[in-house]
């Protein structure tokens, strides 16, 4: 555009020509500019919209300006809905808002049909109906079998036998991926702990919602797409075998969970929004390394690195992975090292054992060299890596 316009001002000055002829040359070249500016605008403007297109692409890394969305079924108690928000909105202030959905299924089963068809309402307002894509349901149909079937009708069950057992708080509850269709799915049987304000399962309840969205928070800092053009969000493809490797192991996965979901709890006693009617951190975290301990027994000899879902000791992946992940923020001195730096360049780099030793000075080989022995050891030697929680402000420090 500037090549033109010096072009032109420069023929103007220096040209044989006539006064007419200049002037009507000159009338040529003007729109010959005005023309390519205007070509200029539109592109520039068609730019615009199609950058506007890419950032109006919300996947699952997305970062959001609305809450949660919770969905009941009908036989849930309305109270217990004012508190699940106050739950999420805590953790949502703490990590970020992601897009997510979660639903709630109680023990009724006609309750727990709506609550798939609303499901389902959903994911076709969501343009999740493609019978050409294989990530995507092929009708209404497909959908509803695919979320009654594989989901709500388990969680329904579930409800029932923590009613039949006297549970405190929901028996099962779960982050059940949908990445592939850009956003985040939580499920949860009949919460029944939050039916009563600070009784016995209410802090349980809480604990549950940190525990699960800390998980929208890991995998929101994984790539799963795999990008022709890694500045157009719509070249890339979703890509399956990304989630192990990334994920990194279940002891990393459910390990940081529990430590986040009893360090969180341990802020929010601390600063007064809610009431702590259990044990401290140290006592909360002693009783999962006994569960951890437990678990052991059914896989002796192996080390919690290799502990997968399917393996009979799969709960010590949590017990001990709480403590496997207290022991390597306790290393950088940081109890928020996972939300502050693992995780962020992990999103960065999309590769774990490089961000892994960058973050805490150690292959993991080597982390696992020293941990393996070091969990045996005495509460009094382990206990240094638990952080304590600030009076007033819930800050985590080590004394």
């Amino acid at each position: 555009m500037k090549k033109l316009l010096i072009f032109i001002l420069f023929f103007s000055f220096c040209g044989g020509s006539s006064d007419s002829e200049q002037t009507s040359e000159q009338s040529e070249n003007n729109e010959v500019a005005e023309q390519s500016e205007n070509n200029e605008v539109a592109e520039q403007s068609e730019n615009n919209e199609v950058a506007e297109n890419e950032e109006e692409i919300v996947d699952h890394m997305t970062l959001v300006d609305y809450p949660a969305k919770l969905y009941f079924a009908g036989d849930i108690p309305t109270e217990v809905h004012s508190r699940v928000e106050y739950a999420f909105s805590l953790v949502q202030e703490k990590l970020g808002k992601y897009p997510v959905e979660v639903y709630f299924v109680g023990t009724d089963e006609n309750e727990k049909d709506k609550l798939s068809n609303l499901f389902c309402d959903n994911r076709e307002k969501a343009g999740n109906f493609d019978p050409t894509t294989f990530n995507s349901f092929q009708n209404f149909d497909d959908c509803m079998n695919f979320i009654d079937e594989r989901y709500f009708s388990m969680y329904l069950e579930s409800g029932l036998e923590t009613e039949q057992r006297g549970f405190q708080a929901s028996g099962n509850k779960g982050h059940n991926g949908q990445f592939e269709q850009l956003y985040h799915l939580l499920i949860w049987s009949k919460p029944i702990g939050f039916e009563v304000e600070n009784g016995e399962g209410y802090s349980q309840e809480f604990g549950g919602v940190f525990h699960e969205y800390w998980h929208v928070f890991q995998m929101a800092h994984m790539d799963f797409y795999n990008c022709s053009d890694k500045d157009t969000r719509s070249s890339c493809r979703f890509d399956f075998e990304k989630i192990d490797y990334l994920v990194g192991g279940v002891w990393l996965q459910e390990g940081t969970a529990v430590f986040k979901e009893k360090t969180i709890l341990e802020e929010q006693y601390k600063i007064g929004n809610l009431t702590n009617i259990h044990g401290d951190l140290l006592q909360e975290l002693n009783n999962q390394y006994f569960d951890g301990q437990r678990a052991m027994e059914q896989c002796p000899g192996m080390s919690i690195r290799d502990i997968t879902y399917q393996d009979p000791c799969s709960q010590a992946a949590y017990g001990w992975g709480a403590w496997a992940a207290a022991y390597l923020a306790h290393r950088v001195n940081d109890p928020y090292i996972f939300e502050n730096v693992y995780y962020p360049e992990l999103k960065k780099l999309g590769d774990p054992e490089l961000v892994f030793t960058n973050t805490f000075g150690m292959t993991r080989d080597e982390f696992f060299a020293d941990f393996d022995s070091w969990i045996y050891l005495s509460e009094e030697e382990r206990k240094i890596v638990i952080p304590v929680a600030e009076e007033g402000t819930g800050k985590l420090y080590y004394p």
